[in-house]
C-alpha cells in the first residue's frame, strides 16, 4: 500500500494527470490532426464515467483513493497557481510602447549618417556612438528581462508537459461514491489543465516574436556602432585633411546653402537627437536633479545651523566667510550641478553638451561679476560670446564660406584677447591661481593653430581647436569656482557642528582648505585634462593608450603586477587616509578645545568612523588592485611577528584606542587627572590622545596609559562638583555667629546648587584656630576658580566686619642659654644699646 503521505512541494515534479494517458479519454495524435474539436465538460464526464464501468481497469482501495484525491487536489492549486500567473502576464507592454522610439532613433541616424558624405563630420559621428550607445543599453536591458520571462514560461511549459505523461492515477476508486467524486475533480483538472496550456503556448509566442523584433533591433544597432567606432577611431588620421577651400578662393559650391539654412537644419536635426536623448536617459536627469537638491539641503541646513549656534552678528560675519553659497545660492548650486553633469560623463549628444555649458557659464557670470573689475568683466563677456559663437559652429552639419569667415575671424580675436588678458594678469593684483598664465597661453596657441587651419580650408579641424581653446580658459575658470564651492560647504559643514568665535572659525576655514586644497585641485586638474581631450576628440585613443600601458602585466623574479594595481592601491590608501583625517573634523573636532560646559559626545564614534574608514580602504585597495587576499593574509602574518618582536607598545595603544572607542571612559571635552597632570581632553586618536593642560600645553597620551592607569574624569556623568573649604577663627569667638556668616557666604549664589543644599559644620580645635568646614556643589564645573574666590571674600569681609578674627599661626620662643656678652651689650645706658633693643 502506498504511503499516505502527501507532500504538496513535490507536486510540481509528480505532475500527475492522466487525460491524454488513458484510452477514451484523449485520442491519439494522428486524430487530433484530423479533427481538433475540443470537448466540454460534460463530454470528459461522461467519458470518465464510461472508463470507470470499465471492469478491466484496476480499481484500488479507499485509502489509495484518498490519497489520490489529495494529490488531485494538490494538482489544482498548483495549476490555479500556474493560471494565475499566466493570468498577471509577464510585461513587455514597456518594451512595446518604446520599439517605436528605437525605430525612430535608428532612423535618425541612418539619416545622419548617409547624409556625412565622404568627408564626416565629427561631431554627428560622435552624436550617432552617444545614441547608439544608449539604444544598445536600453537593448540589452530589454533581452535581458525577456530571457528571464521565457526562462519562466518554459519552465511552466515543462511542468505541463510532466503532468500529461504522468499515469500514476489510472486506477480508479472501486466505491461508487468516491468514484463520483472522483470523476468530478478529476473533469474540473482536466478543464484547467487545457486553459492554463494554451495560454502558455500563447504566451510562448508572443514572447518568440518580441524577441525577435528586440533581436533584430540589436544587431542593427551594434552594426551602426561598429561602424561609428571605426569612423571615430581613424578621424584623427584626416582631422588635418583639407575639407574646404582656401580662405582667399571662391565658395567651394556656388549652389551650396547658406550658413542660416545650414544651421537651421542643423539644429533641427540635433533638438531630434535631444529630445530622443532625454525619451531614452530621463532617469540620469533625475538623478542630478536628486543631487542638486540635496546638495541645496546640506548647504542651507549648515546656514540654518550656524545661525542658531552662533549670535546673528557672529554667525553673519562666519557666513561671510562663504562668499558664494551663502550669497549666491541658485548661481552656486546650478555651478555645482551642470559642472558635475558636464564632467562626470562622456556619453552625451553635443547639443546636450553645449545646454549644459550654456547654464553653467551663465551662473558662472552672474557669481564673478561681483568679484572682479569691470573692464576685466568685459573681457569674461567675449570670452562668452567667443564660445557661444564655436558652439554654433559645432552645431553645423555642412561647411560653408561663411562658418570659415567667422572661425578665422573668432580665432583672430581669441588671440588678441588671450594677449590683452595675459598682460592685465601680469599687472594684476588680483588672488589668481599660479597655473593663470600658462592657460592663457594654450589659448592663445590654439586659436593662432585654429586660425591657420581655417585659412588653409581645414574645417572640421579649425572648429575643433578653436572651441577648445575657448572651452578650455573658461572651463579653468569655472573648475576654480567649482572647488570654492566644494570648500565653502565643507566650512559650512564644520561650523554647523560646533561653537567658537569668529576668529576661530576663519583659522579652521583655513586648516580645511589647506587640507583640502590639494586633493580638489588635483581632481580639477583632471578634470580639466579630460575635457580638452573630449573636445579634441582623442579621449578615446588616449585612454585606451593609457589603460592598455598601465594593465600590461609586467614580471619582477616571481612576482607579476601592473602599473594600474599599484596607482590603484595608492590612490584608495591616500584617499582613505585624507578621508579618515578630514571625518573628524567636518563634525566639529577642529582641534580647538571645546568651550566651558561642552563636551564633544561624537569623539568616540568619529574615532571609530575613522577607524572603519582606514580599515575599509586597506581592504578595497587590495580588492580594486587585484591582489589577492592571501598575500593580505602574508602581510597580516608578517604583522604578527613583527608585533611579537618589537611593536607591542604600538600595537597595545592601538588595541586601547578601539577600547576607548567602545567602552568610551573618555570623551573629548572631559576635564580628567591622571598622576600629577590633569586637562581637557582635546583629541582621542588612534594611537594617542591629547590633554590641553590648564598652562597652555599639549599632553600626548598614549592610549593604552589611558586604559592601564588610574584615571579621575571629572565630567565622565555630569559637570557638578562639590568643594571644600576650611575656614579657621580665633578661639572664644560666638560658634552661632560664625556659622551663620560662613552659610550666607554660600547660600543663594549663583552657581552654586541649592540641592544638595551647602552645609557648613565645625571641624576640629586646631592650635591656633577653631576650624569649621563648608561643603557646597557647583553647577558647572568651570565656575570653581570664580566661585571659590566669591566665597572666601565674602566670608572674609563678613568675618571682618563682625569683629571675628582670622588667626595666623604663633609659636612661643624658649632661650636656654646666651652668650653674657650679647645680654651685656643690651644692658640700658650702654652707648647703642636702646637703638639696638628691637622694638617691642
Amino acid at each position: 500500500m502506498r504511503s499516505p503521505i502527501f507532500q504538496p512541494h513535490r507536486h510540481i515534479l509528480l505532475l500527475v494527470f492522466v487525460l491524454f494517458s488513458l484510452p477514451g479519454l484523449a485520442q491519439s495524435r494522428q486524430s487530433r490532426q484530423k479533427q481538433p474539436v475540443e470537448k466540454d465538460s460534460a463530454d470528459i464526464s461522461k467519458d470518465l464515467s464510461r472508463m470507470t464501468r470499465d471492469t478491466s481497469r484496476v480499481k484500488v482501495s479507499d485509502t489509495a483513493t484518498a490519497i489520490i484525491i489529495n494529490r488531485l487536489e494538490g494538482y489544482t492549486l498548483m495549476l490555479n497557481q500556474i493560471g494565475s500567473t499566466l493570468k498577471r502576464g509577464f510585461d513587455t507592454s514597456r518594451i512595446k510602447e518604446k520599439l517605436p522610439l528605437i525605430d525612430s532613433s535608428l532612423h535618425v541616424i541612418k539619416g545622419n549618417i548617409a547624409a556625412l558624405g565622404s568627408t564626416p563630420n565629427v561631431h554627428d559621428l560622435y552624436t550617432n556612438k552617444v545614441m547608439l550607445v544608449q539604444l544598445k543599453r536600453i537593448l540589452t536591458l530589454w533581452q535581458n528581462d525577456l530571457f528571464r520571462y521565457y526562462d519562466k514560461l518554459v519552465q511552466i511549459n515543462d511542468t505541463l508537459q510532466q503532468v500529461r505523461k504522468d499515469t500514476s492515477m489510472r486506477a480508479v476508486p472501486a466505491e461508487d461514491e468516491l468514484r463520483a467524486f472522483y470523476v468530478s475533480q478529476l473533469t474540473s483538472l482536466i478543464i484547467k489543465f487545457r486553459e492554463v496550456s494554451k495560454v502558455n503556448k500563447t504566451a510562448l509566442l508572443r514572447m518568440g516574436l518580441i524577441q525577435n523584433e528586440v533581436a533584430m533591433r540589436y544587431i542593427a544597432v551594434t552594426n551602426l556602432l561598429e561602424d561609428t567606432e571605426f569612423q571615430l577611431d581613424n578621424f584623427s588620421q584626416r582631422m588635418f585633411r583639407k575639407d574646404y577651400t582656401y580662405l582667399w578662393q571662391p565658395k567651394k559650391q556656388e549652389n551650396e546653402p547658406g550658413f542660416f539654412t545650414v544651421l537651421q537644419n542643423s539644429v533641427a536635426k540635433n533638438l531630434r537627437v535631444l529630445i530622443i536623448f532625454f525619451s531614452v536617459q530621463w532617469p540620469v536627469l533625475v538623478i542630478w536633479v536628486i543631487l542638486g537638491g540635496l546638495f541645496a539641503f546640506w548647504a542651507g541646513n549648515n546656514i540654518r545651523r550656524v545661525r542658531q549656534h552662533h549670535p546673528a552678528t557672529e554667525a553673519e560675519a562666519i557666513l561671510q566667510h562663504s562668499r558664494l553659497l551663502y550669497r549666491f545660492p541658485l548661481a552656486g548650486l546650478l555651478v555645482f550641478i551642470f559642472t558635475l553633469s558636464g564632467l562626470l560623463s562622456v556619453q552625451y549628444p553635443i547639443l546636450y553638451l553645449e545646454l549644459n555649458w550654456v547654464v553653467t557659464i551663465t551662473a558662472l557670470s552672474a557669481i564673478i561679476y561681483h568679484f572682479i573689475p569691470r573692464h576685466l568683466f568685459r573681457h569674461w563677456l567675449l570670452l562668452v560670446a567667443l564660445l557661444l559663437l564655436y558652439f554654433l559652429n559645432n552645431l553645423t552639419i555642412q561647411a560653408t564660406n561663411a562658418e570659415q569667415w567667422g572661425l578665422f575671424i573668432a580665432a583672430a580675436l581669441s588671440i588678441a584677447l588671450g594677449i590683452r588678458l595675459r598682460r592685465i594678469v601680469q599687472r594684476s593684483t588680483l588672488s589668481l591661481p599660479k597655473q593663470t598664465p600658462r592657460v592663457i597661453g594654450l589659448f592663445i596657441v590654439m586659436s593662432a593653430f585654429s586660425l591657420l587651419l581655417a585659412l588653409s580650408g581645414r574645417i572640421m579641424a579649425a572648429k575643433i581647436i578653436g572651441a577648445t581653446a575657448a572651452i578650455s580658459l573658461t572651463m579653468a575658470v569655472n573648475l576654480v569656482i567649482f572647488v570654492e564651492l566644494l570648500m565653502e560647504a565643507v566650512y559650512l559643514q564644520v561650523e554647523a557642528n560646533k561653537n567658537s568665535s569668529t576668529f576661530i572659525s576663519f583659522i579652521d576655514f583655513q586648516h580645511v582648505q589647506s587640507r583640502l586644497k590639494v586633493f580638489l585641485y588635483l581632481f580639477a586638474t583632471v578634470a580639466w585634462l579630460m575635457l580638452i581631450a573630449r573636445n579634441l576628440y582623442v579621449y578615446d585613443n588616449i585612454y585606451e593608450t593609457v589603460i592598455s600601458f598601465l594593465e600590461t602585466e609586467r614580471t619582477i623574479g616571481n612576482t607579476s603586477f601592473t602599473f594600474s594595481s599599484v596607482i590603484i592601491f595608492l590612490l584608495v590608501i591616500w584617499v582613505s587616509t585624507v578621508a579618515a583625517q578630514m571625518i573628524a573634523f567636518m563634525f566639529g573636532d577642529t582641534g580647538h578645545p571645546a568651550p566651558a560646559g561642552k563636551k564633544n559626545k561624537l569623539g568616540s564614534a568619529m574615532l571609530l568612523v575613522r577607524l572603519a574608514v582606514l580599515a575599509l580602504g586597506i581592504l578595497v585597495a587590495f580588492a580594486a588592485s587585484g591582489i589577492p587576499m592571501d598575500k593580505l593574509a602574508i602581510v597580516i602574518g608578517a604583522l604578527g611577528v613583527g608585533i611579537g618582536f618589537g611593536l607591542q607598545n604600538i600595537v597595545n595603544n592601538l588595541v586601547s584606542g578601539v577600547i576607548l572607542a567602545f567602552e568610551k571612559p573618555i570623551e573629548v571635552g572631559d576635564v580628567i587627572e591622571m598622576g600629577t597632570r590633569s586637562g581637557v581632553v582635546k583629541e582621542i586618536g588612534i594611537r594617542s590622545s591629547k590633554i590641553s593642560a590648564y598652562d597652555g600645553s599639549e599632553v600626548i597620551v598614549p592610549n593604552g596609559d589611558l586604559i592601564s592607569q588610574q584615571l579621575i574624569n571629572w565630567t565622565l556623568s555630569n559637570r557638578t562638583r562639590r568643594v571644600e573649604l576650611i575656614i579657621g577663627v580665633d578661639y572664644g569667638s560666638d560658634i552661632k555667629q560664625v556659622t551663620e556668616i560662613l552659610q550666607q557666604a554660600v547660600k543663594g549664589r549663583e552657581g552654586i546648587m541649592d540641592n544638595p543644599e551647602p552645609v557648613v559644620f565645625l571641624f576640629q580645635f586646631g592650635d591656633n584656630s577653631i576650624n569649621f568646614r563648608i561643603f557646597f556643589w557647583l553647577t558647572d564645573l568651570a565656575l570653581l576658580g570664580q566661585l571659590q574666590h566669591d566665597v572666601l571674600a565674602a566670608v572674609y569681609e563678613n568675618l571682618q566686619k563682625a569683629g571675628i578674627g582670622i588667626p595666623f599661626p604663633q609659636r612661643d620662643l624658649h632661650i636656654r642659654s646666651v652668650d653674657p656678652s650679647i645680654l651685656q651689650q643690651w644692658k640700658p645706658g650702654k652707648p647703642g644699646g636702646d637703638s639696638a633693643a628691637p622694638a617691642g
